[in-house]
């Protein structure tokens, strides 16, 4: 699991300790798109052996900075839809 690096690594409740910092900001767009991802097959934690990056996800799904700015679903979903259309859509509202 190309994953398991990540939870390796994750010695707290974020990478950088017990408040998230710049590592956790950089790389939580992509955990983000991870429901939309999970529409083709892929389901974070389904063998129960990233638990630490499981409970990472729910951490910063919880954090206001990411509450204020993540990106609706549905609009990833549009989004992800126009990709595969082969006409990527940068602007969907």
């Amino acid at each position: 699991n190309s994953l398991a690096i990540y939870e390796e690594a994750l010695h707290d409740t974020f990478f950088g300790g017990s408040k998230p910092g710049m590592f956790d900001f950089m790389i939580w767009p992509w955990f983000e798109r991870f429901p939309v991802i999970s529409e083709s097959g892929f389901v974070l934690n389904a063998d129960g052996k990233l638990p630490k990056l499981a409970k990472w996800v729910e951490a910063m799904k919880a954090n206001e900075v990411v509450q204020k700015v993540k990106v609706p679903e549905e609009i990833m979903k549009k989004f992800f839809n126009t990709v595969r259309e082969g006409k990527a859509d940068y602007d969907i509202e």
